[in-house]
C-alpha cells in the first residue's frame, strides 16, 4: 500500500467509527426520550429512574469510550503519516 492509500484507509475507519459511536449515542437519547414518555403513562417512579439512568449511563460511557477511540486512532493516523 502506497502513503496516501494507508492515511485514507485510516481516515475511513475513523469516520466508520465515528458513526458507530453517534448511533449509540441515538440509543442513549432515544432511551432518555422514552423514559420522560413512561413517566407519562404513570410506571412506577424506580422504571422511570432506572431508564433514565440507564439513558444517562449509556451516553456517558459512549462520550467516553469516543474520545478514547478518536485518540488512538488519531495516534495511529499520525505514526501512519510519519513514516
Amino acid at each position: 500500500m502506497t502513503h496516501g492509500e494507508i492515511v485514507k484507509e485510516q481516515l475511513w475507519h475513523i469516520v466508520i467509527g465515528t458513526l458507530v459511536f453517534v448511533f449509540l449515542g441515538a440509543i442513549a437519547v432515544a432511551l432518555d426520550i422514552a423514559s420522560q414518555y413512561v413517566a407519562g403513562l404513570g410506571v412506577s417512579d424506580f422504571t422511570q429512574q432506572t431508564l433514565e439512568y440507564t439513558a444517562h449511563g449509556l451516553l456517558f460511557v459512549d462520550i467516553i469510550l469516543f474520545i478514547v477511540y478518536i485518540a488512538t486512532s488519531s495516534w495511529q493516523l499520525i505514526k501512519e503519516m510519519t513514516k
